[in-house]
């Protein structure tokens, strides 16, 4: 019922973390590009699997962010994408930064809504 627009928060969250990461990738110097693909994936697969682990030991399980019975879950979630598209642009005005910890957040935003996809599914 409510796995739709949960896949497509999903989908639109990896796409703007795949933005991200080419953003400072593109701008990095050759030692740092390895080490920011590394962090945007470890990061997101790190969530997923950390966070699933917390909630077992806690006899919890995760919840779809986007629920149709609330609509404003829907505007609260865009936040997610939204935040890591715009902050592909920094890579971009200042080169010389260190965007690690950028693609960390992003990476943790991107599982957070896989995560939620995974249970939207798990729902129907």
């Amino acid at each position: 019922m409510n796995r739709t627009p949960n896949v497509l928060l999903a989908v639109t969250s990896v796409l703007a973390l795949f933005l991200v990461a080419f953003s400072a990738i593109s701008t990095a110097t050759a030692e740092k590009a390895p080490v920011y693909l590394a962090c945007a994936l470890f990061s997101a697969l790190g969530f997923i699997v950390l966070n699933g682990l917390w909630m077992h030991s806690r006899k919890r399980k995760p919840k779809p962010l986007i629920d149709r019975a609330t609509p404003v879950t829907l505007i609260m979630a865009m936040v997610f994408p939204l935040a890591i598209i715009l902050s592909a642009a920094l890579p971009l005005i200042a080169p010389n930064g260190d965007y690690g910890l950028m693609l960390i957040m992003a990476g943790v935003w991107t599982g957070l809504t896989l995560q939620s996809a995974r249970a939207a599914l798990k729902q129907a």
